[in-house]
C-alpha cells in the first residue's frame, strides 16, 4: 500500500520495476518479518531489494506480461531472499525506504512509454 500511494505497483506507470520490485521488496520485508526481525530491519531489507530492481524496464513479448514476468519474479525471489540475510546480517541501506519507493516513483516516470507495459520496446523490439 505504501509503494502504491507513493509510486505505482503497474508495469503500465512505473515499468518493471514497479510490479517485480515491489513484489520483491514485500517478500524481503515478509522474510525479515518472520525471521523476527524489527520494523526498522523490515524496511531496510525492503529497501535494499527494491533498489537492486530500480529501472527494471517492462517487455512483455507479444503483448503477453507472461514473458519474461513470470521468470522475473522467480529470480526476484532469490533477490528478496538474499536482501532479507544481508539484512538479518546487519548491512543496512544507506538510502531509507521511502526515499528509494521516491526514486522509484522518479525512475517510472521517466521511463520512456515503449519500456513500460506497452510491448513497443524492450526485448521483444527488434
Amino acid at each position: 500500500m505504501v509503494v502504491d500511494q507513493n509510486a505505482s505497483i503497474a508495469g503500465a506507470e512505473g515499468g518493471c520495476q514497479a510490479e517485480c520490485g515491489t513484489a520483491a521488496g514485500m517478500a524481503a520485508g515478509a522474510l525479515v518479518e518472520l525471521a523476527g526481525g524489527t520494523p526498522a530491519m523490515v524496511g531496510n531489507a525492503t529497501a535494499l531489494s527494491i533498489k537492486n530492481l530500480l529501472g527494471l524496464v517492462c517487455d512483455p513479448v507479444a503483448g503477453l506480461v507472461e514473458v519474461p514476468c513470470v521468470k522475473r519474479n522467480g529470480f526476484a525471489v532469490v533477490e528478496a531472499m538474499l536482501a532479507a540475510d544481508m539484512t538479518l546480517a546487519g548491512i543496512q541501506s544507506v538510502i531509507p525506504v521511502d526515499e528509494v519507493i521516491e526514486a522509484m516513483n522518479h525512475i517510472g516516470r521517466a521511463l520512456p512509454k515503449s519500456l513500460r507495459e506497452t510491448s513497443e520496446g524492450g526485448v521483444d523490439w527488434l
